[in-house]
């Protein structure tokens, strides 16, 4: 009998969605388990503190217009859609097929219809959205639209750069033909370079490393081009 409770427990609490979309999504974890957060119903907004029989003022932080729900906040708030458009988002934001009535909703269709690149962004900038909500609740710092949105793009960027370099590199590790790095001839220099493309951003990273005929290194460089460029171009 105790097994069966429990497994009429589980499916009680069991939400039907693309919870594999979320978990798919290229952001950091902390991006995606927000977006689980979100979809949960876990996140305390004020409505949802209201329901838990929590009383507090209903109207959002950032605002102070509106009742602050999932809905309002991320999607709907004057300050968090300014961000959707900093963060080059907006024809997400405003797609027909992403207006339902709830977060949730919302969150597993972007999930089953966009790139889990996009979704990544996506997560991101509502991270942001709710990092600066509770920065304003709690400390009464507020950013404009425009460093939310930047920031959750620049910060996206900068984390897939690393990661698709951190990809790559454990997939050439793992070719059965490794190519390892060989030092140059006496008195010469060799400099490594590797490319890596942002989707969505025409912008494209840059990084280089020079070292000498023992191996060490003599200096490396970090940029961000801005323009889209193939992978030869980038290198060349």
């Amino acid at each position: 009998m105790g097994g069966g409770k429990e497994w009429v427990l589980f499916w009680k609490h069991h939400v039907a969605g693309n919870w594999n979309g979320i978990w798919k999504a290229q952001a950091p974890h902390k991006a995606r388990h927000l977006l689980w957060r979100l979809c949960r119903g876990c996140l305390p907004t004020r409505y949802r503190l209201l329901e838990r029989r929590v009383e507090c003022n209903l109207n959002c932080p950032v605002c102070d217009v509106e009742i602050e729900d999932e809905i309002h906040i991320f999607f709907m708030c004057a300050v968090a859609r300014d961000s959707w458009c900093a963060a080059g988002l907006s024809s997400v934001l405003h797609n027909d097929a992403y207006q339902q009535s709830n977060a949730m909703d919302r969150i597993f269709a972007m999930c089953s219809n966009e790139s889990s690149d996009i979704v990544g962004r996506v997560a991101m900038l509502l991270w942001c959205i709710w990092q600066n909500r509770n920065d304003k609740l709690w400390n009464d710092n507020v950013q404009t639209p425009r460093q939310i949105g930047r920031y959750a793009f620049d910060a996206w960027s900068d984390w897939y750069s690393v990661h698709k370099l951190q990809s790559n590199s454990e997939s050439r590790t793992t070719e059965a033909g490794l190519v390892r790095w060989e030092k140059p001839a006496l008195s010469w220099v060799k400099c490594n370079v590797d490319v890596a493309l942002v989707p969505g951003s025409r912008r494209t990273s840059v990084r280089l490393c020079f070292r000498n005929n023992r191996g060490q290194v003599m200096a490396g460089l970090t940029q961000w081009q801005q323009t889209m460029m193939s992978s030869g171009e980038g290198e060349g």
